[in-house]
């Protein structure tokens, strides 16, 4: 594990006896068949501590356990045996049960040791009636009674005991509330993303957002909500392996008995057995009956269903999620996003309507193991045990009057947006004592209409009329109405939506090939071919050297046998990898500027591998005058780098003066003239921010510096997808969710003083953090200009409001100070 953080000491001094290092559970994952709740609920019991003797000590108690009481496949045979030679066993396993009518008993099922008709007493199946709906997790103390066998068809097994895995703490909830005062928003945040496995440093604020809004089912009674996006961005992992008290149908395949309540024997189903039921492979959703799916949507609109003339009220809530494998702006010049629904539900507008929340998975990125996080966490269960009570509360009442929608929502919206609300705030502000912040609200309130919007957007995409109001606003404390919308339109209505959906034209000389759909989805993953020094590609680009290599690509110097001049030739290990960087690299083919390299051509190998041809610019990297691998460059010579850089970023930002005049009209006044809106989304198509500024990527050439390397760029206007960047040179105020031109500036002032102080960091341990005092350069070099030092305090100043807001006016005032150099 990591060492301790500032919020894992909180969180072992305010929840003592509660937490799970997450690292822990990570090493019982995959080497156990159980869920990961389950480990941790073990965990919970021996290694909630942070003794590290004592987690050590529980976890040989809870590896002893989990090793003798979990079957893997192919040790079913010893278990029964043992089971036999013993009179008795306890295994940790899923049980199911069901009604023999033949007999008028119960069966049991225990599916890792393949026995389907152990004995167990009506007594226990009407304790636990869930194992009658699909099932749960127990320690489940199975007895061997030779007799019982000896009836033909029956079986010597029999259940003598269950213990849920599940925690039955009454006072859980008041711990959590009381607990959250000790906490920021910020600080509680990240303790409930660790809880659930993942590491906020490397998430986006808007990534946050998304993973946040997926826990609201949990807390809001009969909350309806939907996830579409790419495989591998854990849209299932929520409801699957965090809380017993959430039901995965897996596949999608349902029956009506199972779902509501089964008609023979009047049992209730999943809808009122558990807070949450989520179908995952959305597209494959089917029921048994023809009316299943009307039975489903009569259900999502009231939380009712009928037997016979009795009606039945639940509060499960329907989560569907599923795989997006198009891309969006596509999919919307095709149709519409519910489009991967089954035929059944994909354009039936009253079925969409049900929908609280529609989240862009496609925001979130391919989960790897550095996105899981080694720190502390509540334990599964505590949380779980949490969210359930939280179900039966309200914070919307502690609000009353200090949200005001607009007059386009109807009375499902707001009832969607109200839930999603509801949601956020029992999340984050549980405690209904606890005072709600304004920009908490606006927010809330936000992510809350956007999400229902994209449900509107695409109801009138199908063509209703009685959708159109999709200008869906509100104001917070009387404040002035802002109008939401959904990102992925803003792109659509900037691109044309009348544009087909074909690839991009060939005569449009800023655009690189694209690889079809189906060659990125099935690429991902795969690796590129590594070359050596002396080999050919394709019979034309000698190897001359390997320049370097990264998370999804290799560049190599080469030399092209057919114009006889030396490049740089980039090779993606797939598709997805060159897709993911096409739109901004093409971007700037446009730029003809002598300190950006220049991107020439992508092509495709015989052997289907995707690459891209640059200037090869030889020189030194800049990070070998900051590391003290070479000497210090003079001042003058410092300020001229940082003068070529600024020349560079003058030639690809947008205007952003403009840009954030448009952006705080939209903001404050709640909407922008077609002309005005039109504008703004050119300005932010147009421009570009590089994102990723800093030695390592700018090159010292003959005539001057380059900037090198724009896999992670952006356009001002697009949502960021993925964590990027560097964090010493990302200024501490960034928004991860959209980044601007100030990213840029903050990195280009870090370079400069490291150049000018002899390598040091404008920040202790080089970590950019707001509320953190800058370091003095003039402390670092007494000789230095007071000018300069007085530029970089500016530069580096952790706030944006007090740094340069454009390229252009921090180029003309380094120019005033060089002439004194």
């Amino acid at each position: 594990m990591n060492e301790l953080d500032e919020l894992d000491q909180l969180a072992a001094d305010v929840f003592e006896g509660y937490l799970v290092r997450k690292d822990l559970s990570q090493q019982f994952r995959g080497r156990y068949p159980v869920p990961t709740y389950v480990g941790e609920f073990m965990l919970g019991r021996y290694c909630a501590t942070t003794d590290p003797q004592e987690i050590t000590e529980g976890l040989e108690i809870v590896r002893r356990s989990m090793s003798q009481r979990t079957v893997r496949p192919g040790e079913e045979e010893l278990f029964k045996s043992r089971a036999r030679e013993k009179g008795s066993i306890k295994v940790i396993d899923l049980i199911r049960a069901r009604l023999d009518t033949s007999n008028d008993q119960y069966k049991a099922e225990l599916p890792s040791l393949q026995l389907k008709d152990v004995h167990v007493t009506p007594q226990l199946v009407n304790e636990h009636e869930r194992m009658l709906t699909g099932g749960f997790y127990a320690e489940v103390t199975l007895e061997y009674v030779a007799v019982l066998g000896t009836q033909r068809g029956s079986s010597p097994f029999r259940i003598d005991a269950i213990r849920p895995i599940q925690m039955s703490t009454r006072d859980a909830l008041a711990t959590f509330c009381r607990g959250r005062g000790h906490f920021s928003l910020e600080q509680w945040r990240g303790l409930l993303l660790r809880s659930v496995g993942f590491e906020p440093s490397r998430l986006t604020a808007r990534q946050q957002d998304i993973l946040l809004a997926r826990m609201v089912p949990f807390v809001v009674s009969n909350f309806n909500m939907i996830e579409l996006g790419p495989r591998g961005t854990g849209k299932s992992h929520l409801f699957q392996q965090v809380s017993p008290y959430a039901h995965l149908v897996s596949g999608g395949k349902a029956t009506v008995a199972n779902m509501f309540v089964n008609n023979t024997t009047g049992r209730r189903g999943l809808v009122a057995q558990y807070d949450v039921i989520c179908f995952d492979e959305v597209s494959g959703v089917s029921f048994d009956q023809k009316d299943g799916v009307n039975i489903l949507k009569g259900y999502m609109e009231s939380g009712e269903f009928s037997r016979g003339k009795e009606s039945i009220k639940a509060t499960g809530g329907i989560v569907m999620v599923g795989n997006f494998d198009v891309d969006v702006d596509d999919q919307l010049r095709r149709g519409h996003l519910f489009s991967p629904l089954p035929r059944e539900m994909r354009d039936d507008t009253a079925f969409m309507d049900r929908i609280h929340a529609y989240l862009p998975g496609w925001d979130v990125p391919k989960l790897d193991p550095s996105f899981l996080t080694t720190h502390f966490g509540f334990v599964s269960d505590f949380l779980a045990e949490c969210w359930t009570h939280l179900r039966s509360t309200t914070r919307l009442e502690s609000v009353h009057g200090r949200i005001e929608w607009n007059d386009q929502l109807s009375g499902r919206d707001r009832r969607a947006v109200d839930n999603t609300v509801n949601g956020l705030l029992k999340l984050l502000y549980p405690d209904p004592g606890a005072e709600v912040p304004s920009d908490f609200l606006d927010w809330a309130a936000g992510l809350a209409i956007e999400l229902r919007r994209r449900v509107k957007e695409q109801q009138v995409s199908i063509g209703e009329k009685e959708f159109d109001q999709v200008e869906l606003g509100y104001s917070i404390d009387g404040g002035s109405s802002r109008i939401v919308r959904c990102e992925e339109s803003v792109r659509h209505r900037m691109n044309g939506a009348s544009q087909p959906a074909t690839p991009e034209r060939k005569n449009n000389d800023a655009v690189l090939p694209a690889p079809a759909r189906a060659e990125i989805v099935a690429s991902t993953g795969t690796q590129s071919t590594e070359y050596s020094v002396g080999e050919d590609i394709d019979h034309r680009f000698q190897i001359l050297d390997l320049l370097g290599s990264g998370g999804f690509s290799r560049v190599y110097r080469v030399r092209d046998k057919v114009e006889g001049v030396e490049r740089a030739l980039k090779l993606f290990d797939n598709a997805a990898g060159y897709e993911a960087v096409r739109r901004e690299i093409g971007a700037l083919r446009k730029v003809r500027h002598p300190h950006v390299v220049e991107v020439i051509w992508a092509d495709k190998t015989a052997r289907g591998e995707w690459y891209l041809i640059s200037e090869y610019v030889e020189g030194e990297p800049l990070d070998a005058y900051t590391s003290g691998k070479h000497r210090p460059l003079r001042d003058r010579e410092a300020v001229d780098v940082a003068l070529d850089v600024l020349d560079a970023l003058i030639a690809i930002h947008p205007d952003s003066v403009r840009l954030d005049e448009l952006e705080r009209k939209n903001r404050e006044e709640g909407e922008l003239s077609t002309v005005e809106f039109d504008e703004m989304m050119r300005l932010q198509d147009e421009g570009i921010v590089h994102r990723d500024i800093k030695p390592q990527n700018i090159i010292l050439a003959r005539r001057g510096a380059k900037i090198l390397d724009f896999n992670i760029a952006s356009r001002v206007g697009d949502p960021v997808m993925t964590v990027s960047g560097t964090p010493p040179y990302q200024a501490p105020d960034v928004d991860y969710t959209r980044w601007d031109v100030s990213t840029d500036l903050f990195a280009v002032g870090v370079t400069l003083f490291e150049l000018l102080c002899n390598g040091h960091h404008p920040y202790e341990g080089a970590r950019p953090r707001l509320g953190v005092e800058l370091r003095d350069p003039a402390a670092i070099r007494p000789d230095l200009l007071p000018g300069l030092a007085g530029f970089l305090r500016r530069a580096c100043a952790p706030y944006r409001e007090e740094r340069f807001s454009t390229a252009r006016a921090m180029r003309e005032e380094l120019m005033t100070l060089r002439a004194s150099l």
